[in-house]
């Protein structure tokens, strides 16, 4: 059996980054960030709710922490940075349904050979490799069907934020490709920079649910 190509992913933005975040949180609106989000805020407490693929998150405010589902800090920025720049900047306007890639964000060709092999390539061994527990992941994710490539679907991020994953497997000739593809209205959304945080958000989740099902096999 050949070697796993896959490569280790660990979230990469920092602290220093999370807490240059909070402080601008503290300048929006609550009420108009929860309407913009369509994350639920509740002035009683000063919370708002938020689920990332699949997975709940409490933002306090006006301090911009963000805990997990039972209440708790945590150590992912890549998620934490990624709840606080979409609630700041999501505007509320409706899906265009028009796909494109990260090279035809704003800036996106100086950064995707970083994007690609952090995100794309990963995701394609992934698939590649374990390809029965992308399904599942994509199963949980309540994830449709696209109908392109060998295997490809259509989620939801968070509340505004659909993405569509397409994979090509490979074989003895050919490596695995795969296409990540984020409809328009997201370029008045996300900067370069945000867009390279939702990759880091979306391949951590995707390695921890793949890894604990391979891990359970053996």
């Amino acid at each position: 059996m050949n070697q796993s190509k896959i490569h280790d992913i660990d979230p990469h933005f920092s602290e220093s980054s999370y807490v240059i975040n909070r402080d601008l949180f503290k300048n929006y609106d609550p009420v108009a960030m929860s309407k913009k989000s369509l994350c639920p805020y509740d002035p009683k407490n000063g919370r708002f709710v938020i689920t990332v693929l699949g997975e709940s998150y409490f933002v306090d405010y006006p301090s911009g922490i963000v805990l997990n589902a039972q209440g708790e800090e945590f150590d992912n920025y890549s998620v934490k940075i990624f709840i606080l720049r979409y609630l700041m900047n999501a505007n509320g306007e409706e899906r265009t349904n028009e796909w494109i890639s990260f090279k035809e964000f704003p800036d996106g060709p100086l950064y995707y050979s970083n994007f690609h092999k952090r995100c794309i390539q990963v995701f394609a061994q992934i698939g590649n490799e374990m390809p029965e527990h992308l399904k599942n992941y994509m199963s949980l994710l309540k994830a449709v069907s696209y109908g392109k490539g060998d295997l490809s679907w259509q989620f939801t991020v968070t509340p505004g934020v659909e993405i569509i994953w397409i994979l090509w497997l490979g074989d003895d000739e050919f490596e695995a490709e795969a296409q990540i593809l984020f409809d328009k209205e997201l370029t008045n959304v996300f900067n370069i920079k945000d867009l390279a945080i939702l990759g880091d958000v979306l391949m951590i989740s995707l390695k921890t649910f793949t890894f604990s099902l391979d891990s359970k096999k053996n």
